[in-house]
């Protein structure tokens, strides 16, 4: 895993992992995707089966959150962990982890979902971005009972290809061991620091 990639992962659990924060902007948003948003941050705690990625490649695993406090172990043994003042990515393939401070991370969920257009079909909704030279230009929300997130998938103004979160098996919890967002790589592994300010 070379910084890049480490800065990819970084930078979707930066936006996505923090399921709590502000409320999408009412009046970008129709009423079940702002319902969408409250029910996940009302979810304070708890546990779920996660699998993400783009194309024909994904990758699954179990997500433990708390309060923006986060730790996703995937099937591959990467592992994501953030504690609320760091986020840290360890790939054991390649003994490598990318550590980034994430008070500058903002907004949650209902940051992510503002400044689109949406149309509603059913329990989808498909954002085009108002501004067309944010980052990202088109999001896609489902989501099931309670109006508790399914997926959502993110299209980036430099790419063709979605890149897509799905949530299963969502269960409140109520409580996590305190040292479980809180990791450190094992010794002898390689760690880049700020890897989302790495250019290369």
């Amino acid at each position: 895993m070379n910084p890049v990639r480490t800065g990819q992962l970084l930078l979707l659990a930066l936006l996505v992992l923090s399921w709590g924060g502000s409320s999408v902007r009412a009046q970008e948003a129709p009423s079940e995707v702002r319902a969408v948003v409250a029910r996940m941050a009302s979810l304070t705690s708890f546990r779920a089966t996660i699998s993400m990625g783009s194309g024909s490649g994904s990758l699954s695993g179990e997500l433990s959150y708390q309060s923006g406090r986060v730790h996703l172990r995937l099937g591959d043994g990467r592992v994501i962990a953030g504690n609320g003042r760091s986020l840290v990515v360890y790939n054991p393939g390649s003994h490598t982890a990318g550590k980034q401070p994430m008070g500058g991370a903002s907004g949650g969920l209902g940051w992510l979902l503002s400044g689109f257009e949406y149309r509603v079909t059913g329990t989808q909704a498909i954002g085009r971005a108002i501004d067309s030279s944010q980052s990202i230009q088109e999001v896609r929300v489902v989501w099931g009972n309670n109006s508790t997130l399914r997926r959502l998938s993110i299209r980036r103004r430099d790419s063709e290809g979605w890149y897509t979160i799905a949530l299963s098996n969502v269960r409140p919890v109520a409580g996590f061991p305190a040292g479980l967002f809180s990791y450190s790589p094992p010794a002898g592994s390689r760690t880049v620091e700020n890897p989302l300010n790495n250019r290369n």
